[in-house]
C-alpha cells in the first residue's frame, strides 16, 4: 500500500486534523541507512511530524527544514520537504543503539537526551522564518506540540509512532495532529482531550482500524468528519551532480584541489540518500574556468 496523508475538518469546521501513514517512507529510510530500531523510531516520528507540517505550507515552492540538535548519541536529525510532500531525512549517527526501557519500549529519549528543535520555513520572503524551542521530553511528539504552542501560538495534540513486527520489519509508522481552531467550543475541546488522553499507541490504533478515515473519526469523535485533502508523501532525495558542483564552487578552487591532492580523489556523499559523486582533477579545474 502507498503512504498517505489526509487533512480533515471536524465538528462543523471547528477542528483541523492531519493523519499520516508513512510506513513505506520509514522502511525506505532503514534500507538507505541501515538504522537501528531506536533511531528508526526517532527519525520516523520526526519525519512524520515534518511531513504534516509541510502539508501546512501554502505554496508548492515553499520549503521546510526541521532540525533536532540532540545532546545524546544520535547527534541530530534533519528532515527537509515541500508542500508536494517529497521528503528527505538523515540522522547523524543512524546505527547507535541503547537498551529498551523497563516497559519494553524503545528508548528514544535516551538517544536524544535533550537539545533544540529548529524549524526553518522558506516561504518566499526576504528572509526565512526560523523558530527554535527546547526539547521538553525528547520523545518527539511532545516536543513538536511544545514548538507549536511556543513558536506558532497554535495549541494542538501531536501523536507519532513507529511499530515493528516480530520479524523486525516496520509494521506501521503513523501519526496525527489535531488542532482546535479559534472558534472551537469548550465542549469540543473537552471531548478531544478525553478521547486522546485514552490512546496509548497511535500505531496500534491504526493497525486495529486499518483505515485512515476511521482513525480520523475515532480521534475526533466525529462520524461526520470531512476529508478536504489527500496526498501521497514519498521519501525522495533531490540531490544531483549539478547541485554538488555548485557546492564545490562555493568551496573554492584552492580548497577543492587541496582535497583532491591529499586523497588522490574528490568524492562527495549525500547525507540524505548516500549517493556518491566523484570528480576527476580535470573536472574540478574545469568547474573554475
Amino acid at each position: 500500500m502507498k503512504d498517505i496523508l489526509k487533512r480533515y475538518l471536524a465538528h462543523n469546521d471547528m477542528v483541523r486534523v492531519f493523519v499520516v501513514d508513512a510506513t513505506n517512507m520509514v522502511a525506505n529510510y532503514r534500507d538507505l541507512h541501515k538504522a537501528s530500531n531506536v533511531v528508526m523510531a526517532a527519525v520516523g516520528r520526526t519525519l512524520m511530524a515534518t511531513t504534516m507540517m509541510a502539508d501546512m505550507l501554502k505554496s508548492d515552492t515553499d520549503r521546510l527544514t526541521v532540525q533536532i540538535k540532540a545532546n545524546g548519541s544520535i547527534g541530530g536529525i534533519v528532515v527537509c520537504g515541500s508542500n508536494n510532500l517529497e521528503m528527505k531525512t538523515y540522522a547523524t549517527n543512524p546505527q547507535v543503539d541503547v537498551p529498551k526501557k523497563e516497559n519494553g519500549k524503545l528508548d528514544v529519549s535516551g538517544i536524544i537526551n535533550g537539545g533544540k528543535l529548529t524549524v526553518i520555513k522558506d516561504i518566499g520572503l526576504k528572509e526565512p522564518y526560523i523558530g527554535v524551542c527546547d526539547l521538553v521530553s525528547s520523545e518527539i511528539a511532545e516536543d513538536f506540540a511544545y514548538y507549536f504552542v511556543t513558536s506558532e501560538q497554535t495549541p494542538c495534540a501531536v501523536f507519532l509512532g513507529v511499530n515493528f513486527s516480530k520479524g523486525n520489519e516496520v509494521q506501521k509508522a503513523g501519526g496525527y495532529i489535531i488542532e482546535p481552531l479559534p472558534e472551537a467550543s469548550n465542549e469540543v475541546i473537552t471531548k478531544l482531550e478525553s478521547i486522546n488522553l485514552s490512546i496509548n499507541s497511535v500505531t496500534n490504533l491504526m493497525l486495529d482500524l486499518n483505515n485512515i478515515d476511521e482513525v480520523a473519526k475515532f480521534i475526533t469523535g466525529d462520524e461526520n468528519i470531512k476529508c478536504i485533502e489527500e496526498k501521497e508523501p514519498v521519501l525522495k532525495c533531490d540531490c544531483s551532480k549539478k547541485r554538488i558542483e555548485e557546492t564545490i564552487i562555493a568551496l573554492g578552487k584552492k580548497d577543492a584541489l587541496k582535497i583532491y591532492d591529499e586523497n588522490n580523489k574528490f568524492e562527495v556523499s549525500c547525507h540524505f540518500c548516500n549517493k556518491k559523486y566523484n570528480f576527476t582533477k580535470e573536472e574540478l579545474e574545469n568547474l573554475f574556468k
